[in-house]
């Protein structure tokens, strides 16, 4: 079963977000969560594959974010949603895959795609 964690401050947007993956991807756990207190305590609750990282997340800056919890998380896939294209960088360099939030729904599930099976085929290996 896929676990994805939408953390985003808007509300409409975590719900645009969860029906499309549920609608493409087949995603049946999908936790949403608005602010960094409430993703701390869902990522301790469950295990989700893969965190969608809203940049604005009040609480601290989502690179800072990002390396702490994959500290914390080694196995937790990040992808960082921004509507700032210019950010890119800045995920790539705090070790998270980057959508700009201007993108078409074709490419956010292409990018979760691939970043849901590098996680899996990393949890195989794991496992042998």
């Amino acid at each position: 079963m896929i676990r994805i964690l939408i953390a985003d401050p808007d509300s409409a947007t975590r719900k645009a977000l969860a029906l499309l993956l549920q609608h493409k991807l087949g995603a049946y756990s999908i936790i949403e969560v608005q602010d960094v207190e409430t993703l701390i305590r869902s990522l301790a609750d469950s295990s989700p594959d893969v965190l969608l990282l809203d940049w604005r997340l009040y609480g601290s800056p989502a690179p800072e974010t990002c390396r702490l919890l994959q500290k914390a998380y080694p196995h937790l896939k990040i992808v960082l949603l921004s509507v700032d294209a210019n950010d890119a960088a800045a995920a790539k360099e705090a070790g998270a895959m980057f959508i700009h939030k201007g993108a078409a729904p074709d490419e956010l599930i292409a990018v979760l795609k691939s970043v849901l099976a590098q996680s899996f085929d990393q949890n195989d290996s794991e496992q042998v």
